[in-house]
């Protein structure tokens, strides 16, 4: 795995050895970014489950400001910190090792551009998050939720206030990007 574009095009990445982690593919990746406009300077991004952080690296190698990764594997958290390391990513990349919805409740005073969901696929949290995360009001005016998940999985797609900016399907999973739309908020 690598990043794919930005100030750290090319560079490689290193990943959790064997199921721990299911890593998103840099074709699942590129999808993602081009729907986003690749336009993500300054943004403040949101990786509820990290795994490698390849998401939130990407995102700053695109010019993020500044990314919050939360994960719950000791593991993974190690990982994340070696890619940083790596990368030579500092004080903009944030690192929580725990339990996603203690965290959350930490984090809920804050806005986020773009909140990328990819649980492990045996989670079904994907409706709760994106609930949690509206009710919160933690997407900035004009940001995104980005969730992956099984094909076969049936994920709300109707929320108040936000649009489908993309949903797509690969070979086992399905993207969703949800956009908070300026026009139909309050």
């Amino acid at each position: 795995m690598r990043i794919i574009a930005g100030k750290y095009r090319s560079r490689k990445l290193i990943t959790l050895e064997g199921l721990a982690t299911r890593p998103t593919l840099d074709q699942t990746k590129e999808a993602i970014f081009s729907s986003l406009g690749g336009y993500i300077n300054d943004f403040v991004i949101l990786d509820v489950f990290g795994g490698s952080g390849a998401l939130s690296l990407e995102s700053i190698s695109r010019g993020a400001k500044e990314a919050y990764i939360i994960d719950s594997n000791p593991d993974a958290v190690k990982i994340i910190k070696k890619n940083a390391e790596n990368l030579g990513v500092g004080q903009e990349l944030h690192v929580y090792l725990g339990d996603y919805k203690k965290i959350l409740e930490r984090l809920n005073n804050k806005k986020f551009d773009i909140v990328f969901l990819d649980p492990p696929f045996r989670m079904k949290v994907i409706d709760e998050l994106c609930q949690y995360l509206i009710e919160n009001d933690m997407i900035s005016e004009g940001g995104y939720i980005v969730a992956e998940y099984p094909k076969e999985d049936i994920v709300e797609q109707d929320y108040e206030g936000y649009r489908i900016k993309m949903c797509k399907r690969y070979a086992s999973s399905e993207i969703l990007i949800l956009e908070k739309d300026d026009e139909t908020c309050e």
